[in-house]
């Protein structure tokens, strides 16, 4: 799962990466139906996925839900591939993009989006969904994470936005 930046915002490493970072289920009963998600996903957060804070932990990042303060993206998967250095699970810290950044993500909700063609057409704004990813379905929280720049599509399945954390 990717998160491609094309105007830098900041990036944040001085949050430590909750335990369930390391083991959120991506698929399952959560994400099925969601055709950016597979049963090849790996556990924990994924890069583009939504970072939260939570109330009584300083300095601590968690998978987003949809009632947990988003503050950015996560910028890369917390355990990375099998062949790469995994500097997330060695240090306990995570790369968190946030400010006025413009990001491609391809991991986002297309449940929504298949009953809703113009769910991500362009000027829609984002929320986090109750499995930390991008949606157009206002969250419990309320947070707008972003406005849609780039529609996905079959050609080029990635969902472009203007981050406005």
């Amino acid at each position: 799962m990717a998160l491609k930046i094309l105007y830098r915002g900041t990036n944040n490493s001085i949050p430590v990466a909750s335990a369930t970072c390391f083991t959120q289920e991506n698929y399952g009963a959560n994400a099925e139906g969601n055709d950016t998600l597979s049963i090849n996903t790996p556990r924990g957060v994924l890069g583009g996925s939504v970072a939260a804070i939570s109330s009584g932990s300083d300095y601590t990042v968690f998978p987003g839900t949809d009632v947990l303060r988003p503050i950015g993206l996560f910028v890369n998967d917390a355990a990375g591939a099998a062949f790469e250095n995994a500097p997330a699970v060695a240090s306990g810290k995570i790369a968190v993009i946030k400010g006025k950044a413009s990001v491609e993500v391809d991991v986002y909700e297309t449940v929504k989006a298949d009953t809703n063609p113009a769910a991500y057409e362009v000027g829609t704004k984002l929320y986090c969904s109750a499995q930390g990813l991008l949606t157009n379905e206002v969250s419990s929280e309320g947070t707008v994470i972003g406005i849609v720049t780039k529609e996905p599509s079959l050609a080029s399945p990635s969902l472009g936005l203007e981050m406005s954390l």
